[in-house]
C-alpha cells in the first residue's frame, strides 16, 4: 500500500453549497527512511460547529489533543529482519521500553502489515484490518515482520467537565466473526496493570451477513461527550446514525461490490467525520459536484454535507468511520 497519505476534505462554499474543499496530503506530512506520519484531522476542543478544527498547528508536533479535543494520524512504520524493536519514548524504563499511557481514548486500525501490542497481559500481534480501542491503559508497539506496518490512529481527549450517559457498556465479544473485524479492547485492572479485556467480535452490528451483503458494525460509542478515557462500549437498542447521547462513534462498514443504495443512500449528520477506506474504492458524492473516488490508505474528513457512499469496482469496500458529534 502506498503511503499517499490522501485527505479529501468537504464543506460548504460562501453561498452553503456542499463542496470539495481540498484533496492533497495534509500539509507537514513525513515521509522518509519507511517512516510515514500525516495528520488528517485536529481539533482544540469540543467542537461546536462542524466547520471546527482542520490541520495541526505550526510548531512543535504534540501527540494529545487538549481537553475535549481529537487528533487522527496516519502512520508507516518501518519493518526489521524478522521484526522490529519495541518503539521507544521519551521518558519510557529501559526495562519496559516503549511503554507509555495518554490520557485519551484511543481507536486504531492496521491497514497493512503486522504489528504487536505489548501490554501487561502479553503480546497480541495484529493485522490488516483488526481494531484496538486502547482507554488510558499501560503499552508499548513494535512492527512484527520484514513489511513495513501503516495504520490509523484517532486519539479523542477526555474533559472531566463532561456528561456521560451510563447505558453504554462494554459486551462480551462474539466466537462468529461473520465478516465483522476483529476487535481488542485494552482496559487497565486496579494494580495499573493493562490487559486485553475482550478480543474477538463485536456484537453490534445492522445487517451482519444480509443476503444484500451491506454490514455495520458498532465498534465503540462513548454515550455522550467524553468525560474518562474508560468511558463507553456497545450501545442496547436499535442502530441510530448519529452518535449515541451527542458523543462519538467508531464504526466499520462493508458495503459489497456493485451496491448501489439510490436516493436512500443521500443523508446528513451533525458530526465531522473521518472514513478512511481499509479495502476496496469507495466514491464520495455530494449534490451537484462530480464523485471523487478513494482507495486503501485514503480518508475523506466530512464536515456535515449532503453526501452518498458507494462501492467502485468488483471488489467489496470496507472502511471505518469516527463520527464526533458537534454543538
Amino acid at each position: 500500500m502506498e503511503f499517499t497519505a490522501r485527505r479529501v476534505v468537504t464543506g460548504h462554499d460562501a453561498d452553503g453549497r456542499d463542496v470539495i474543499l481540498s484533496d492533497d496530503r495534509p500539509p507537514g506530512t513525513i515521509e522518509a527512511d519507511g517512516f510515514g506520519l500525516a495528520h488528517w484531522l485536529w481539533l482544540d476542543g469540543a467542537p461546536a460547529t462542524v466547520d471546527d478544527g482542520g490541520d495541526v498547528p505550526d510548531g512543535p508536533r504534540r501527540l494529545e489533543p487538549p481537553p475535549g479535543g481529537c487528533s487522527v494520524m496516519l502512520i508507516r512504520l518501518p519493518g526489521g529482519e524478522g521484526g522490529g524493536d519495541w518503539i521507544r519514548v521519551d521518558g519510557d524504563d529501559s526495562d519496559r521500553p516503549g511503554t507509555h499511557a495518554t490520557d485519551t481514548l484511543d481507536f486504531m486500525v492496521v491497514l497493512d502489515g503486522r504489528i504487536v501490542l505489548g501490554l501487561d497481559d502479553g503480546e497480541h500481534e495484529l493485522g490488516p484490518g483488526d481494531v484496538v480501542v486502547q482507554r488510558g491503559n499501560p503499552h508499548r508497539w513494535r512492527v512484527a515482520g520484514d513489511a513495513p506496518c501503516t495504520y490509523v490512529v484517532c486519539m479523542v481527549r477526555p474533559d472531566a467537565t463532561a456528561t456521560p450517559d451510563p447505558t453504554v457498556a462494554l459486551a462480551a465479544a462474539s466466537a462468529a466473526g461473520d465478516g465483522r473485524p476483529r476487535r481488542l479492547v485494552a482496559a487497565t485492572r486496579d494494580d495499573g496493570t493493562s490487559y486485553a479485556a475482550v478480543d474477538g467480535f463485536p456484537p453490534c452490528a445492522l445487517s451482519p451477513g444480509a443476503d444484500d451483503g451491506v454490514a455495520l458494525v458498532e465498534l465503540w460509542q462513548s454515550g455522550g461527550p467524553l468525560a474518562s478515557p474508560e468511558q463507553g462500549g456497545d450501545p442496547e437498542g436499535g442502530w441510530e446514525l448519529e452518535p449515541r447521547g451527542g458523543g462519538v462513534a467508531f464504526r466499520w462498514v462493508r458495503l459489497p461490490a456493485g451496491h448501489d443504495p439510490g436516493a436512500a443512500g443521500w443523508h446528513t449528520t451533525a458530526t465531522i467525520d473521518v472514513d478512511i477506506v481499509v479495502s476496496g474504492r469507495l466514491e464520495l458524492a455530494l449534490p451537484g459536484t462530480e464523485p471523487v473516488v478513494v482507495g486503501p490508505g485514503e480518508a475523506v474528513v466530512q464536515r456535515g454535507t449532503h453526501h452518498k457512499w458507494q462501492p467502485v469496482g468488483d471488489a467489496a469496500v470496507e472502511f471505518v468511520s469516527l463520527m464526533l458529534a458537534v454543538g
